[in-house]
């Protein structure tokens, strides 16, 4: 008799609402632990001062364009620099966290009014030969509003893209 009361009771508790609902509960959390994203790691950072020349060719608008290399790095060229001279300085502060790239750029106008320059070159040898998504940041400057981009690479030889900063 003891037996038979034990297996209604144990059968009992399988048609309750509270039962399901606990199922419920612990299926939903097991689906959240295994379905949660990887963390991306570390952030790292890397300060670059760029390579100022003047370009004919590329005197229109402020533009990025990004050479992917043999060796997987990547050169970043900012065309359409305004109020930018010779003895000024163009950097940039380049966040790498996962394979999210933010890259911030700070403007250094310079004094010598004589030889203005429009484009400046960064090499990002950091990189590796993977899919990235890169967005440009340009700060506010005395001759131009704060400029944006966004764009996803695919950091293999020959790879070109070209964006407008807006």
């Amino acid at each position: 008799m003891l037996r038979n009361f034990a297996d209604m009771l144990l059968v009992s508790i399988f048609q309750t609402v509270e039962f399901y609902v606990i199922a419920v509960v612990v299926a939903s959390a097991i689906v959240a632990f295994f379905g949660r994203r990887p963390a991306d790691g570390p952030v790292r950072e890397h300060l670059l001062s760029g390579v100022i020349s003047r370009e004919e060719a590329t005197a229109g608008e402020p533009t990025i364009e990004l050479l992917c290399a043999d060796d997987g790095s990547v050169l970043l060229r900012r065309h359409g620099l305004k109020g930018v001279f010779a003895d000024g300085a163009v950097s940039i502060a380049v966040e790498v966290k996962g394979f999210d790239v933010a890259i911030r750029e700070r403007i250094v106008a310079g004094r010598n009014q004589e030889e203005p320059v429009n484009t400046a070159s960064f090499i990002l040898d950091f990189m590796g030969q993977e899919h990235y998504f890169i967005s440009y940041r340009s700060e506010l400057t005395a001759s131009e509003s704060a400029l944006f981009a966004a764009v996803t690479i695919n950091n293999r030889s020959g790879f070109h893209i070209s964006k407008t900063l807006q």
